[in-house]
């Protein structure tokens, strides 16, 4: 926190430079491009961990079938640059770890990897049909694209209305960028979540008349998969935990509730393993169970091919109808 503090004239700057910027945007100085086709942007104003990921795997679920979907990111710290079709047969280095986790998991809908997210538009664009929607994700500030329909996460525990500028706080950008979303999200709320604690975050929050405020929980699969898979309850109270995620503080403490004790391994977000971690991965771990998240299983797995490793699905779901979101989305974008 004392370094925050010492770096608070730089977070001026930074707030400074991105009201500038969103300005411009807004003023028409700088150019933004309306997509033709149907576009979702799922984003947040902080630097990470709000649970985009999972969304975009929902949407993926509760959209009819006959809707084809394809989703388009940067993928963070891939050894590749400019656009690049994630195939089932992609090296996970090369794509990214969420992007090749949605292929793994959805074979059929197509992604993508591009930093430059209005070429790739472009070009991904012209096999589209009217039915077709492309899920751009981590795209909030890449204000040369206006989306249809976008989406605002923020987390329950750390919601953007109390924190500030980086590097003084974690946003991204200042925080009535809020404005822009047509819908906002509270994610990783706790189950027993009250009325009165819902009306005094949207009180917070301040909604405009054409924004809606849903609220979303975690849920985490008992079944973890593997080379085999397993179940939660057969994990001794002694196995190693490893993370390379933004928060793994909600998962940690699903663990504990389930009186499991373990070692914890941590590292950066989207980390790419390399041999000296998997040598220490081996020092801590021995022949007990390993448990990780679903990308980083297979990142790990691209290196070391562990018998004991296994990964925890994380899902979400609504707290009221979950059906909310996509009536809502579908309504905006005129499908029937």
């Amino acid at each position: 926190m004392l370094l925050r503090k010492i770096l608070f004239p730089v977070a001026i700057l930074n707030f400074l430079f991105q009201l500038t910027r969103s300005f411009l945007y807004s003023a028409n100085f700088l150019k933004v491009h309306e997509t033709k086709i149907n576009t979702i942007c799922i984003g947040n104003l902080s630097m990470g961990g709000t649970g985009k990921t999972p969304l975009v795997k929902f949407l993926i679920e509760r959209f009819p079938k006959k809707i084809n979907i394809s989703v388009l990111s940067r993928g963070y710290k891939r050894k590749t640059n400019g656009l690049v079709e994630v195939l089932v047969g992609s090296d996970v280095n090369d794509v990214g770890d969420e992007n090749f986790m949605i292929k793994q998991a959805y074979k059929n809908v197509n992604v993508f990897a591009c930093e430059d997210r209005l070429f790739a538009i472009d070009k991904i664009s012209k096999n589209f049909s009217a039915d077709d929607i492309l899920i751009l994700d981590d795209a909030m500030q890449h204000r040369r694209i206006k989306c249809k329909f976008n989406i605002l996460l923020t987390k329950f525990e750390e919601p953007f209305y109390n924190d500030y500028i980086f590097p003084f706080g974690n946003l991204r950008e200042p925080r009535n960028g809020f404005k822009r979303a047509n819908l906002i999200i509270i994610t990783k709320c706790p189950n027993n979540l009250t009325s009165l604690q819902k009306e005094n975050i949207v009180k917070k929050i301040k909604p405009l008349n054409n924004q809606r405020i849903l609220f979303s929980k975690i849920i985490y699969e008992d079944i973890l998969k593997g080379k085999k898979n397993i179940h939660i309850s057969d994990l001794n109270s002694d196995f190693l935990l490893i993370t390379g995620i933004a928060d793994s503080k909600p998962l940690t403490r699903h663990l504990k509730s389930k009186q499991l004790k373990f070692k914890h391994l941590t590292y950066d977000d989207h980390h790419n393993y390399n041999q000296n971690d998997i040598k220490e991965i081996l020092k801590h771990s021995g022949d007990k169970i390993i448990l990780t998240t679903e990308k980083d299983y297979f990142k790990i797995m691209s290196i070391h091919d562990f018998k004991n490793l296994f990964y925890i699905e994380i899902k979400i779901d609504f707290l009221g109808k979950s059906n909310d979101l996509v009536n809502l989305i579908s309504n905006k974008l005129n499908f029937n």
